[in-house]
């Protein structure tokens, strides 16, 4: 198989994934998200390898067939957050560069990039990032290693790990204010609405907005 063909194999399980998220698998779904291409003898050939179960209408990914998904769609998604975290990227600008990396990431980099972000639970456009070993070893320690912004003490600042909010629109907002993982803030106040500081700008938000913003607990001095 050649690398035009072993992308096209990975477009489509990542598709095969997504629509997964929202919808039952069905080769009827899949044409009419997918009208252009051809997709069964592709789905029977992934049927022959084990990947997945296809009766000519329903789809089904094993075990091996979801593994395999879901990590090209968390390169993807990782690929996306680290072009709009780490390189100051527009959202908009992200789905074609991230369809590059997600086909050439090595294993050992993904890792690396989603420690560097602070294992993000979502996407810049609000979808879930799978998880990898990465997040799962370290989720004891990040738990007692965090907190909610609203914990902090007034006066005293942190770095953000994470931004854990299901509410697109709020999460575009909050990455627009620069609230991004690796952010410093200072907190201000709490009291009637949360007030941090970030890079010299005095940010306002509800306190169900602090609740969800995750940072390093502040080393007491």
């Amino acid at each position: 198989m050649n690398l035009e063909e072993n992308h096209k194999k990975d477009e489509l399980l990542e598709t095969l994934w997504h629509l997964a998220e929202y919808h039952d698998l069905t080769l009827s779904y899949l044409k009419k998200h997918d009208p252009a291409q051809e997709h069964e003898k592709a789905l029977y050939q992934f049927a022959s390898n084990g990947i997945l179960i296809f009766d000519g209408e329903k789809i089904t990914l094993t075990p091996k067939g979801n593994d395999m998904a879901k990590g090209i769609v968390r390169r993807h998604r990782l690929a996306e957050r680290l072009m709009v975290d780490v390189l100051g990227k527009g959202v908009s600008e992200t789905e074609k560069a991230a369809c590059e990396f997600e086909h050439v990431l090595a294993p050992e980099l993904v890792e690396s990039i989603c420690i560097l972000l602070g294992h993000p639970k979502k996407c810049p456009h609000g979808s879930p990032i799978p998880e990898g070993r990465c997040c799962v070893e370290a989720q004891s320690s990040i738990e007692s290693a965090a907190i909610p912004l609203t914990r902090m003490k007034i006066g005293s600042a942190a770095k953000i790990i994470s931004i854990n909010t299901r509410d697109d629109s709020r999460m575009h907002k909050l990455l627009a204010m620069g609230l991004t993982p690796g952010v410093e803030i200072r907190l201000h106040q709490t009291y009637p609405a949360i007030v941090v500081e970030v890079d010299q700008r005095q940010i306002a938000m509800e306190e169900s907005i602090g609740e969800e913003i995750h940072v390093w607990k502040p080393v007491e001095k």
